[in-house]
């Protein structure tokens, strides 16, 4: 998959004219009958698209404060590791507006294949699972609930991406929303000695209910992303900031900070 939202963020740093913006949305398959119209269209696969002027448009999330800002913290379950090969099979979400939870997504998918280590992991069953909701009615119904708002995941790309293939396999297009990886906000805010999920919130004093549950392991995710928004620097203060501060750091780039500030301490 092309990173289409890696393509978007280098777009609308700053405002982009309306015919340029739809001619290179249209250079992906995803969107290759999009046309000037569809701004809306563009909203509902999760683009937070705001209209800068008659001309030009801007992300919402360039202006927007993390204090105001829309979070959706998700976790999935499925039944592997490939979105090519297997499926979703719970997902659930905790909605976060103006830095406080609002509202909860929780679901069950329906499924005829589960492998025992699965099981074993998680606590769902088989029976369970071929009574819940198809899985195009649940994915349906969170990209309702999604809308435009960040896409917050501990290891962010597993569960954006196999949504996002999901939802396009549906027939719901891929998602087009910010994301935004809580690993890489901990490491950079909160000195822990692991980072993984169950790790730090056992660092962090953070309770699970039930570990390997999707409801309970975004709602635990969220509470990692409260601790490191405390610990954030003061020049970060908008979300797409905020987005730029988790990405992380390209290897040359660390090694070139690494060697300018060894130069530096033996120049002292």
């Amino acid at each position: 998959m092309r990173p289409l939202d890696t393509y978007i963020t280098k777009m609308v740093q700053k405002p982009v004219f309306h015919k340029e913006f739809f001619a290179k949305m249209r250079t992906f398959k995803e969107l290759e009958h999009i046309d000037v119209e569809d701004v809306n269209m563009l909203k509902l696969l999760g683009l937070p698209l705001i209209k800068y002027s008659n001309y030009a448009f801007s992300l919402e999330t360039v202006d927007t404060s993390i204090a105001a800002g829309k979070f959706c913290v998700v976790d999935i379950e499925a039944n592997g590791s490939k979105p090519s090969l297997h499926q979703i099979i719970e997902i659930g979400a905790v909605m976060i507006e103006n830095g406080v939870v609002v509202a909860e997504f929780s679901s069950l998918a329906k499924a005829d294949v589960l492998p025992e280590s699965i099981e074993q992991l998680t606590g769902i069953t088989l029976e369970e699972l071929q009574k819940a909701p198809p899985l195009r009615q649940v994915l349906e119904s969170f990209r309702l609930f999604l809308k435009d708002a960040v896409f917050v995941a501990h290891n962010v790309n597993f569960d954006y991406y196999f949504i996002s293939y999901a939802l396009e396999q549906a027939g719901f297009g891929p998602l087009l929303n910010r994301k935004l990886d809580t690993i890489e906000l901990s490491r950079k805010c909160i000195e822990a000695p692991k980072y993984g999920l169950g790790a730090l919130t056992e660092y962090l004093g953070i309770g699970f209910e039930h570990h390997h549950r999707a409801l309970c392991d975004a709602k635990a995710t969220a509470e990692v992303f409260f601790k490191a928004l405390e610990k954030l620097p003061e020049s970060v203060q908008t979300v797409e900031e905020l987005i730029a501060f988790t990405k992380p750091q390209h290897p040359k780039k660390r090694k070139k900070e690494k060697d300018a500030s060894f130069k530096s301490s033996t120049t002292l």
